[in-house]
């Protein structure tokens, strides 16, 4: 009786860890990517009603919300939040790790002060293609001016655009537009334009830019496609850049953040910027080289301008595409620049900004070389 015990207890315990290491969220996140859920659980309103819902099937969750109390941690709880990774009254810690992609492999870098989820980006929900496609009929009969003047195969550099339609609230002029409908195919009022001013910007440092201004949107429609295969299409907008010119060595991918006025905005020598991120997808196995080339820019500009970023944020395929094209070459860097509150001086200050650095790492590359 007694073997037949401890033969029961021992596989009770073997089976425990079994399930406990197939339940980690390492192993979640090879399989399974929900980027929404970040958003989820930063929100303190979903986690609320969440607590509601699970406490009317379970009295004990119910008397816990009842009270303040901090109390002396048991052992029992020390158990479960070390074998089962759930940390007692901590409901986040619950969806870190029952849903597939919450949790993260890899740690997020920050270049400035504040809590951790103050300063974490936040990426704009899927426009209304069908309204972006009406605006971009209605500008088609506008005739638009030419501003690019370095040509393809003469470039150095090639700044693009994955989401085209990403857009400022003061330069769509709607005060009555919400945040989450900021979103255009005029290019005087979406990310285009802050892709033009950093180009402008580059060429007067001596850099020969050429500036990719594909209407996505219209692309995508045109293939079939849909938001969630914006980066399939840039990749063949890169893939065809590099085509044509061996000696592109920067790719520049602009985007804008969803995050209001009080975190995209910083004072600097009494002249407003616009705060700016860099996104480093590790999903594939040269992004450490990417990695390296986007510290150096973020050291030299934090030396130059404090506070005018906001970090280095890494993302595997749980949170997003994980690659963002930056397998193509080991200078392929995504940059966040402002969000939907600022207006253009901000936007210009930093492109200015960010064109000072790049020429200067430009510059002493090619006296190392």
């Amino acid at each position: 009786m007694k073997r037949i015990l401890l033969t029961m207890f021992f596989s009770m315990s073997i089976l425990f860890f079994i399930i406990t290491f197939l339940t980690m969220p390492r192993i979640h996140a090879n399989f399974f990517e929900i980027p929404i859920i970040n958003k989820i659980t930063n929100s303190a309103i979903f986690t609320d009603a969440l607590f509601m819902m699970m406490s009317t099937e379970v009295p004990q969750l119910q008397t816990a919300l009842a009270t303040n109390e901090v109390e002396v941690p048991q052992w029992s709880k020390l158990l479960l939040e070390g074998a089962a990774g759930v940390t007692p009254r901590n409901f986040s810690s619950l969806l870190n790790l029952e849903l597939p992609g919450k949790n993260p492999i890899f740690p997020i870098q920050l270049a400035t002060t504040g809590s951790e989820s103050e300063h974490m980006p936040i990426e704009s929900p899927p426009p209304d293609f069908e309204e972006l496609l009406k605006e971009d009929a209605e500008e088609t009969k506008e005739e638009k001016p030419k501003e690019q003047t370095t040509k393809k195969e003469e470039a150095t550099i090639f700044i693009y655009h994955s989401h085209s339609w990403e857009a400022f609230l003061p330069l769509l002029g709607d005060k009555q537009k919400k945040p989450s409908n900021a979103s255009s195919t005029n290019n005087s009022k979406n990310i285009v334009m802050v892709g033009s001013l950093l180009s402008q910007q580059l060429e007067k440092q001596g850099i020969p830019t050429f500036h990719d201004t594909t209407n996505v949107t219209a692309g995508l429609h045109a293939m079939g496609g849909d938001y969630y295969d914006s980066y399939d299409f840039s990749r063949k907008t890169v893939q065809k850049a590099i085509s044509i010119n061996k000696n592109i060595e920067y790719f520049i991918d602009i985007h804008r953040d969803a995050q209001r006025k009080d975190i995209t905005t910083a004072t600097i020598d009494n002249k407003p910027y616009a705060k700016l991120y860099f996104i480093v997808g590790i999903e594939h196995k040269n992004y450490k080289q990417n990695l390296a080339f986007v510290e150096q820019l973020n050291q030299a500009l934090e030396a130059k301008y404090p506070g005018i970023s906001r970090g280095i944020f890494l993302k595997d395929k749980s949170e997003g595409n994980g690659v963002y094209n930056q397998d193509l070459s080991q200078k392929s860097i995504l940059i966040e620049i402002g969000g939907v509150d600022n207006n253009k001086e901000e936007l210009q200050n930093t492109s200015k900004a960010l064109a000072e650095v790049i020429s200067e790492y430009h510059s002493n590359a090619k006296k190392v070389n």
